[in-house]
């Protein structure tokens, strides 16, 4: 377990990992018991656990992992000392633990809610920290990411003020804060900094294109959109041109040429998503305000699962074997998990549009999606307890 301290993308990804996995182990159970007309009989509301688990139990871990170990690079500042990220790592882990405890003990998803805000509070204040100590003229992403993740603490604190004060106006705010304040603006602002480099050193004749006024689109869009919902307004607008500008940036990005390049194209392919729940989002929108709702659930989950999960994948993949020392490729077990995982999205949407057959593709998600976590942990997880392949420190 030493080696789990050597870098900090190593510990949150190991911890996340398995979060992840018992999170959607849940998940998956309670969906096979409904088919069967059971329940896991959760002592808290069943939809406020789902959601509270699945957008902040485990991708925050993910995300201090990846902006801990290649932010620095991107300030060109050095790496946040042992004992100022580990805290923040383990606290925030022992956040999601008292969550899936809560499935009995009611009181722990307070205490779990209320560990993640602290956790995060000190994970962001860290973060602020290493942007202050740079000189690079160049902070755009680095800035993006920290307002997004203060968004993150605001959509903590309110889903606290659920568990912890028994506020059920507070829950659909919390949700909407979390994927539209935090969440998409950081895969947003990350993919706009990495997947146009990683495309110029794979792609034969392509030159990264990544426009400054592109990476405040990505950040203000999804606050709009955000703010809308917040305001009971239909967002139908700012999604349609949402929508348009992703479809447009994946075509730019030279979506279809990543074919050639496994861990490429788990990027693409990924961002791609973002693209096709915007369209929905705009679609569904259009349906509202002509009285006929439609979609239901299906944009929200292509977001969720579509885009978040299987980039998610394809990012941590990426810097779990170039952080290891090895070579920079995505075995048939990853890739087969990777793809799992769109399968996972596809079902859910298709869950939204067969009513006939909901419960069944619910189930059939929930253990897909958690199917591909345990083959992908199974994979990644050891190389954190392990010394790098290139006798390299990190």
């Amino acid at each position: 377990m030493k080696r789990l301290w050597d870098a900090p993308h190593r510990a949150a990804f190991f911890f996340g990992g398995i979060a992840a996995v018992l999170a959607l182990a849940w998940w998956a159970a309670e969906m096979v018991l409904r088919l069967s007309g059971g329940s896991t009989h959760s002592a808290i509301p069943v939809m406020w656990l789902h959601a509270d688990l699945m957008l902040f139990g485990f991708f925050p871990l993910f995300m201090l992992g990846f902006i801990y170990t290649a932010g620095p690079k991107w300030l060109n500042v050095a790496p946040p000392p042992l004992a100022a990220w580990a805290p923040a790592i383990l606290g925030y882990t022992t956040g999601t633990v008292l969550q899936l405890i809560a499935l009995r003990w009611t009181v722990a998803w307070s205490l779990g809610d209320a560990m993640h805000w602290i956790a995060w509070m000190g994970a962001t204040l860290l973060w602020i920290g290493r942007i202050r100590a740079s000189r690079v003229p160049d902070k755009k992403h680095a800035t993006a990411v920290v307002f997004a993740f203060g968004l993150g603490a605001i959509a903590l604190a309110t889903m606290t003020g659920v568990s912890w004060f028994g506020v059920a106006e507070a829950f659909q705010p919390a949700v909407t804060l979390g994927v539209w304040g935090f969440l998409l603006p950081v895969f947003l602002a990350v993919s706009h900094r990495m997947i146009p480099f990683f495309s110029a050193n794979a792609i034969a004749g392509y030159t990264a294109w990544r426009p400054g006024w592109l990476l405040a689109a990505f950040v203000v869009l999804p606050w709009a959109h955000g703010g809308f919902v917040l305001m009971q307004f239909n967002p139908a607008a700012v999604d349609a041109l949402f929508a348009a500008l992703l479809l447009y940036t994946s075509w730019r990005w030279r979506l279809f040429a990543s074919f050639g390049n496994r861990l490429l194209v788990m990027l693409h392919a990924s961002f791609a998503w973002a693209g096709i729940a915007l369209l929905l989002f705009t679609v569904q929108d259009i349906a509202d305000a002509l009285g006929r709702p439609l979609f239901a659930f299906a944009p929200l989950h292509a977001l969720t699962i579509g885009f978040f999960a299987t980039m998610l994948l394809g990012f941590v993949t990426r810097v779990t074997m170039g952080h290891s020392g090895r070579p920079l490729a995505a075995g048939a077990v990853t890739w087969t998990a990777y793809w799992l995982l769109h399968g996972v999205a596809l079902a859910r949407i298709g869950s939204e549009l067969w009513p006939q057959a909901q419960f069944a593709l619910h189930a059939a998600a929930g253990c897909a999606a958690l199917l591909a976590f345990v083959i992908w942990a199974a994979q990644a997880l050891p190389v954190y307890l392990k010394a790098r392949a290139d006798g390299q420190p990190g």
